[in-house]
């Protein structure tokens, strides 16, 4: 028996055409109560196996695959559906490898004033600066242009810039204002940006549709970049802000950070280990839900 058969029907016409069809009420929904969740005796814990999917479970379990969707009434992490279901490793892998390709570069906003201490600039600050879908242009160091220089008469435009002049490009897919990140896919060539480098090395960004320009601070396969940060000091490893980024959070110094790798690798470890309702309860369970589901 699938799931959506145990919903009730409501008469409905689906073309406005006078012709009345029975129509699945999906607007119904059940949740278990934490209460005879965190009952010991009716529930207990699978681990989910590498690749085995939801009506597998069920007949390991259950001695029948209809019984596939009480994990998702069950686990809060599936009410999101199939798309939460844990990955196979070889599924894990081509998900990070397809969503994760590209750079993940960040920037130091830095809060400029004036001489009577009002703030004129937020330079480097993402705030306001690029489009996401544009293209953006990772410049040589050193290379004056009419973006970053405007008052040099030798300085270059973006358009006027040779390819020797340029370290890559590619879209800008993405822009993460907590994070101070800009996301940029689909690449050609590189782009420059390690503070721990022995001269500090960056580069200026352009954007080839807003002409909008950061100076790097850092540059990361997206795949390696920071998903959050965390005191070092804290083996709970809580989600703080950066004061690079941030003012008045964490410094950088006593700060840690877990990947986006790292993220979805122990999201999926964590997934795997699956509630689920004890063969001895899970006839009464099924019963209960048809009843409920259809007053």
């Amino acid at each position: 028996m699938s799931f959506f058969k145990k919903f009730p029907t409501i008469p409905y016409d689906y073309n406005r055409d006078g012709i009345i069809q029975n129509a699945v009420s999906i607007y119904k929904s059940i949740r278990a109560l934490r209460s005879t969740l965190d009952s010991t005796s009716i529930y207990t814990f699978y681990e989910v196996k590498n690749g085995e999917r939801p009506d597998v479970v069920s007949t390991r379990l259950y001695g029948t695959p209809e019984y596939y969707w009480t994990f998702f009434i069950v686990n809060d992490f599936l009410h999101d559906g199939m798309r939460a279901w844990p990955m196979s490793q070889e599924d894990l892998d081509e998900y990070m490898k397809t969503e994760y390709d590209g750079f993940a570069i960040t920037t130091r906003p830095v809060i400029v004033r004036d001489t009577d201490q009002i703030i004129t600039d937020f330079r480097n600050s993402l705030a306001g600066r690029f489009k996401v879908g544009e293209r953006i242009i990772g410049v040589q160091p050193g290379i004056s242009t009419t973006v970053s220089n405007p008052n040099d008469p030798d300085a270059l435009s973006p358009e006027q810039l040779q390819d020797e002049q340029i370290t890559g490009c590619g879209q800008l897919y993405k822009k993460s204002i907590d994070m101070n990140q800009l996301i940029i896919r689909t690449c050609d060539g590189t782009f420059i940006g390690d503070p721990d480098a022995i001269n500090n090395s960056t580069q200026l960004l352009i954007g080839q549709t807003t002409r909008d320009s950061v100076s790097t601070y850092q540059v990361y396969n997206y795949i390696d970049a920071p998903y959050y940060y965390y005191r070092s000091d804290d083996p709970e490893k809580r989600p703080v802000d950066n004061a690079l980024f941030i003012q008045g959070g964490t410094p950088d110094a006593n700060l840690d950070f877990v990947t986006n790798r790292q993220f979805l690798f122990e999201q999926n470890e964590e997934r795997s280990k699956l509630r689920v309702i004890s063969p001895a309860y899970i006839d009464e369970f099924v019963e209960t839900f048809k009843r409920l589901i259809n007053e």
